[in-house]
């Protein structure tokens, strides 16, 4: 039952992608696919034969037949672009909402996700050049957490996950085709039943209504892509808009513009000062999705000129130094709009009194272990996110926290900043738990080396722990998974390993079990599986374990109805292969879950 008609040409890839998951479209479904195609052709010859040569219909066949259903067609494209429905899309900006007493003592809360932000591309964790100075100049005013890593490697799953605090086994968006289900309890739900205001602007089409990330939010105004003269959502779908599109592309020599793809932070910052400013009088929940370091990557200062995945998925090696150079040369973009978001925020008097998150969904991989992009392996390099967190006041400023924590952290730490309690089907804990004052204070105070410092003029042997003992003490089990084009992964880090687990005959060629001792070997370079079967087996038994708590507590899948637009910005992303613009999709299985056995 499950039924995909493409433009021809681009048919095995798509249906490959979305419907069989990348797992390869069998023998089967291939003759299915060429049998309808000689079918449509056919017909189509037979029935256009007859429609242009013996019917009114062959008008069409002269020049002003030809001018004046193209006309026709740009008429009703205008219309559509007028669509009364468009504006209410977003949801309400600022809400009646009258907030109590105890709300009003709490702080905003703004939480920045960085689209494909790698950690150690920062200042605030080791990158040795400044290119991200406003970011670290945040941090030293926050707590850093050196040691934070996404649930997956790709933006909806990964998102799901900041937003639920589940791991992809609990809310099973994981795959192109999901969507994030009704039974998930999202922050902005929680966080709106305390009475914030809640406002979004999600920044990529793989966490937006169409796959229900709008749950929860008052406000959420998808950052879209600008349209040809002015056209909408609903007019962009038209054939005819995609003509013009590529007659564009022809005339101006194909030349990239970034609102093509996403909207620049500028703007992005532009609309969360409007959202802001609406609610001064309320409390607020901000999610804020900036792109920049997401391909395509953009000549600086703007040319037209920049590489992405869509257009060359496996870069040469020899390229490897440029499209680095130019992932750097985005984070640096991005970074100084940031900056002047954060002087506006200082000089409105909002910036000492809200709470500001900065993190990442996942990061990218640069040949590191013979790849490119993201969402095809779980080693760190796509894993490993920053973590920044700016308390009201500046509260324990400069606290670099070395203990694993996760990414769905987040959340929880949230909840408990708004006021709420941590719902209990969350996985997540709050980062600042009772007794972090006591661990802030070691952390200042002594080194990993150093176990008689003296701690705020205390004895350290008076000191509840040494840093040693807080790291061991403190370090969360982290869970991350994947099921993105035909690579079915899951992979757990504790206690100084990380175990890996890959489905069989994937196409990123990973091996089916992996292990690696994460301190003496950062890169993971190092593959120790069979070399220390203790260990393999504990890390193989507790892969195990958190799959099945996580499968315990989690909803139902729900699949998303992926329109042909949803679809060509996926295609502008890298997410799918080919012209998906006459895309219509029926039912689709979310395929395989992830072994647990």
């Amino acid at each position: 039952g499950n039924f995909l008609w493409f433009r021809s040409g681009n048919h095995p890839l798509c249906v490959n992608k979305t419907v069989y998951l990348e797992q390869g479209v069998p023998l089967s479904g291939m003759a299915v696919i060429l049998c309808a195609y000689v079918f449509i052709g056919v017909v189509g010859l037979w029935i256009g034969h007859i429609m242009l040569t013996q019917t009114p219909f062959k008008i069409l066949l002269t020049l002003r037949g030809t001018v004046a259903a193209y006309g026709g067609l740009l008429l009703l494209t205008a219309v559509f672009s007028f669509s009364p429905n468009q504006a209410q899309r977003a949801g309400v900006l600022a809400p009646d909402r009258p907030a109590d007493e105890a709300l009003m003592a709490r702080p905003n809360l703004l939480l920045i996700m960085v689209d494909t932000l790698r950690a150690d591309h920062l200042g605030a964790y080791g990158f040795p050049t400044p290119i991200s100075p406003n970011i670290d100049a945040l941090a030293k005013e926050s707590v850093v957490f050196e040691k934070a890593y996404a649930s997956a490697s790709w933006t909806r799953a990964s998102t799901a996950s900041l937003f639920t605090s589940m791991p992809p086994s609990g809310h099973n968006c994981a795959v192109k085709v999901a969507m994030l289900p009704d039974d998930v309890l999202t922050i902005a739900e929680v966080l709106k039943e305390e009475g914030y205001v809640t406002g979004g602007l999600p920044n990529n089409i793989n966490v937006t209504r169409s796959f229900n990330f709008q749950q929860g939010f008052d406000w959420f105004d998808y950052q879209a892509p600008n349209y040809i003269a002015g056209a909408t959502e609903s007019s962009s779908q038209l054939s005819m808009y995609n003509v013009v599109r590529k007659i564009r592309d022809r005339l101006t020599g194909a030349k990239k513009r970034v609102e093509d793809y996403y909207q620049p932070a500028d703007v992005v910052l532009g609309n969360t000062k409007t959202f802001i400013e609406a609610n001064k009088s309320q409390r607020w929940f901000g999610f804020v999705h900036l792109m920049e370091p997401h391909d395509p990557y953009f000549e600086r200062p703007f040319t037209g000129e920049g590489v992405g995945r869509a257009e060359m998925e496996h870069p040469p090696e020899e390229l490897e130094a440029a499209i680095r150079e130019a992932y750097q040369e985005e984070i640096t973009w991005m970074d100084t709009e940031l900056g002047k978001f954060f002087g506006w925020m200082k000089a409105e008097g909002l910036y000492e009194n809200t709470t500001i998150v900065i993190t990442a969904d996942h990061g990218e991989e640069f040949l590191e272990h013979g790849g490119w992009w993201h969402g095809t392996t779980l080693y760190d390099e796509q894993l490993h996110v920053p973590l920044i967190v700016k308390l009201p006041n500046s509260k324990w400023a400069g606290t670099r926290v070395p203990w694993q924590v996760r990414q769905l952290d987040t959340p929880a730490t949230l909840a408990v900043l708004g006021g709420a309690v941590v719902p209990m089907d969350w996985a997540g804990d709050d980062l600042f738990e009772e007794d972090f004052d006591a661990a802030a204070r070691v952390l200042r105070a002594v080194t990993l080396d150093d176990q008689a410092a003296s701690v705020d003029g205390e004895d350290a042997a008076a000191s509840p722990m040494t840093k040693v003992e807080l790291v061991h003490h403190k370090e969360r089990v982290v869970l991350s998974e994947e099921n993105f084009e035909g690579n079915v992964l899951s992979a757990v880090r504790a206690d100084g390993f990380k175990y890996i687990r890959a489905n069989m005959g994937n196409p990123r060629g990973l091996a089916p079990e992996e292990l690696y001792e994460v301190q003496p070997d950062p890169g993971e370079l190092n593959n120790i599986v069979g070399k220390n079967g203790r260990v393999q087996a504990a890390m193989s038994v507790l892969l195990r374990d958190q799959l099945k708590a996580a499968i315990s507590v989690g909803v139902s899948a729900q699949t998303a109805d992926i329109s042909a637009d949803d679809c060509e910005r996926m295609r502008a992303l890298g997410y799918i292969d080919g012209d998906c613009s006459e895309l219509s999709a029926g039912p689709v299985s979310t395929g395989a879950s992830p072994e647990v056995d």
